[in-house]
């Protein structure tokens, strides 16, 4: 009895196995390349389109964190826009999240039109903060930028002020570029 128990216990596992194994999918034997392990978090475009930072795996990305009201923020598009000119857009993204909920999306806009009459075309990616970025900003300092690497890792973050490769007369602050900083990684 105890060998015919046995027998009809090896059995059904066995048939569990093979009707499990139905249920994992399918492997190509690089399960450790398709492990997406890179921060993520959502916002939302100027158009209502929510995206999140993982749609950008695949290249380098800053994160910009500003208000519309923050001088220095507003030199920082500067700076931020000499690095968007200079590196291909298909390896390179900047994503410049407004992270005062006071201000309204055509606040943004007028921002941005703002900068187009003095021939500054803002034209990266603009949005509004959905989800927390505390994580990324526990001081809620602005301007803050946030570099990641292609598979959406931290590779530098600065609180203040960047300059993409050059620095202004009798600057005393951060000597690292922008430019030093991504050349690093793209």
């Amino acid at each position: 009895m105890k060998k015919n128990l046995l027998a009809v216990l090896s059995a059904s596992l066995f048939l569990s196995l093979i009707l499990l194994s139905g249920c994992t999918g399918t492997s190509d034997g690089n399960d450790a390349d398709q492990t997406d392990t890179g921060h993520n978090f959502s916002f939302t475009l100027l158009d209502g389109t929510v995206k999140q930072l993982k749609d950008y795996r695949g290249k380098v990305v800053i994160m910009d964190l500003w208000a519309t009201w923050c001088s220095p923020c507003q030199y920082q598009m500067l700076e931020l826009r000499k690095a968007y000119q200079f590196y291909p857009n298909d390896q390179f993204e900047i994503l410049s999240i407004n992270t005062d909920p006071r201000e309204s999306v055509s606040l943004i806009q007028e921002f941005l039109d703002e900068f187009a009459l003095y021939g500054y075309d803002l034209d990266w990616v603009f949005a509004k903060q959905l989800d927390s970025l505390k994580d990324y900003n526990p001081s809620e300092t602005i301007p803050k930028l946030v570099i990641f690497d292609q598979k959406g890792n931290i590779y530098w973050e600065h609180n203040g002020l960047s300059f993409f490769s050059e620095f202004p007369d009798g600057w005393t602050g951060e000597l690292i570029t922008l430019k030093e900083k991504i050349d690093g990684i793209i």
